[in-house]
């Protein structure tokens, strides 16, 4: 037998492992560069960073080489977005420590103001509300850090852009916690310094009502008015049905106000015509696309409008829309689309989601991401971002210190003299 060399089972039981944990990471790397490839060729929003390049490879992609499984590429795929700064460019799969999503498990607008890490908003029926937070408090500290620190840590060293643009999104996704984790939360307000503890929106849910709409009339200044809330239910195709129901079944009201600020998760652009189609006579745009990758890849610009048809009978007397920080994608999208049909919009600015997203699957590996590659706009071409309601308030979603609540005692008002 000389010449002849033996392998036991077992040696080649640990090659072939070895082996398939060299193909598995080669899938993981391969991946995580093909993410890579569709940020830089199809994000939408390119022009948001110097020289029109997208930061997150300068970032993030020396760090390929050590990615070693699925959870690695999960993370990775994370990162990138957080580099984009963008609320809309998500996985489809998370983590058990992931940060919460935002603004649908946050309940603290948070912006990087010349006062410092400002609370705008605060969600109605959360924890932070129940707990007393009012818009204006500064944030001093997240995750046992100083502010300044905790947001410097989750941007990483040397980044490629960084403006207040991409502090606030850190600072509002650090304060709407980790999944698995509570909350500490250091505050300053009106002179008073003190810390939180807090769990996050997956661990104790908002109190709202459990029905996809919220459906009441009342009276104000000798009139009678109906209120329609949509209980973040825009992506139910149930709430079409349910939203002619009370149409129908409302009391004769002299103008409806239609509630928002409820609307976090988005919906889809069924719902939003389903709705829409109730207040137009004839075929109505509603919302204007842009598809940059086309202009980037062929120089021939790609963009469309989004239309409506009217249903059932037409509600004609005056409406008023109420939106807020928690307004937003889809909600967003019914928003200007009222604006448009000249309805009357009240509240502050919106969770300002970028474009419209698209699904894609990583080839290697089949994790999923949702990536923002269409530019939404008014039917005006006002950025759907950029847009604000007409009848403006510091904050949409927590009461004033009176326990007023501006923007819908606005909207009555304004129905009231229409």
């Amino acid at each position: 037998m000389s010449g002849l060399t033996l392998v036991s089972s077992n040696n080649m039981t640990g090659w072939g492992q070895s082996q398939a944990d060299y193909q598995y990471r080669h899938a993981v790397q391969t991946d995580a560069y093909e993410l890579l490839d569709l940020i830089e060729n199809r994000f939408a929003y390119a022009e948001r960073f110097p020289n029109g390049l997208t930061p997150v490879r300068a970032e993030l992609q020396h760090l390929i080489s050590s990615l070693q499984g699925r959870n690695d590429l999960i993370a990775f795929c994370q990162s990138a977005f957080h580099a984009l700064y963008d609320h809309h460019s998500i996985t489809s799969t998370g983590l058990l420590d992931d940060y919460a999503l935002v603004p649908s498990f946050a309940d603290l607008w948070v912006e990087k103001t010349a006062n410092g890490y400002q609370i705008m908003d605060v969600r109605r029926g959360s924890p932070a509300m129940q707990v007393g937070i009012r818009p204006g408090a500064i944030i001093t500290s997240l995750e046992g850090k100083p502010i300044d620190q905790a947001v410097a840590d989750f941007i990483g060293l040397y980044p490629y852009a960084l403006n207040d643009e991409r502090r606030s999104y850190a600072a509002r996704v650090m304060a709407a916690g980790r999944k698995g984790w509570l909350r500490r939360i250091g505050l300053y307000h009106d002179g008073l310094e003190w810390t939180v503890e807090l769990p996050t929106l997956y661990h104790a849910r908002l109190r709202r009502d459990t029905n996809l709409l919220s459906v009441s009339s009342v009276s104000h200044l000798g009139r009678r008015y109906g209120v329609i809330r949509f209980n973040d239910s825009l992506g139910y195709n149930e709430t079409v049905q349910a939203f002619d129901y009370a149409l129908n079944t409302l009391p004769n009201v002299n103008g409806l106000v239609l509630d928002l600020r409820d609307t976090a998760s988005g919906g889809t652009a069924l719902v939003a015509r389903g709705i829409l189609s109730r207040f137009i006579s004839a075929q109505t745009v509603y919302q204007r696309h842009e598809l940059p990758s086309d202009q980037r890849d062929f120089g021939v610009k790609r963009c469309w409008s989004e239309e409506v048809e009217p249903r059932g009978w037409t509600f004609n007397a005056p409406v008023a829309v109420l939106s807020g920080r928690w307004t937003a994608s889809m909600g967003e999208g019914l928003t200007i689309g009222f604006d448009a049909i000249g309805a009357a919009t009240f509240g502050t600015d919106m969770a300002r989601l970028l474009g419209g997203i698209t699904d894609h699957t990583l080839k290697e590996t089949g994790v999923k991401v949702k990536l923002t590659t269409e530019k939404l706009f008014h039917v005006d071409g006002t950025p759907r971002e950029f847009f604000r309601p007409r009848g403006y308030f510091n904050f949409a979603d927590a009461r004033d210190d009176f326990g007023r609540d501006g923007p819908m005692d606005a909207a009555l008002d304004y129905l009231s003299q229409h």
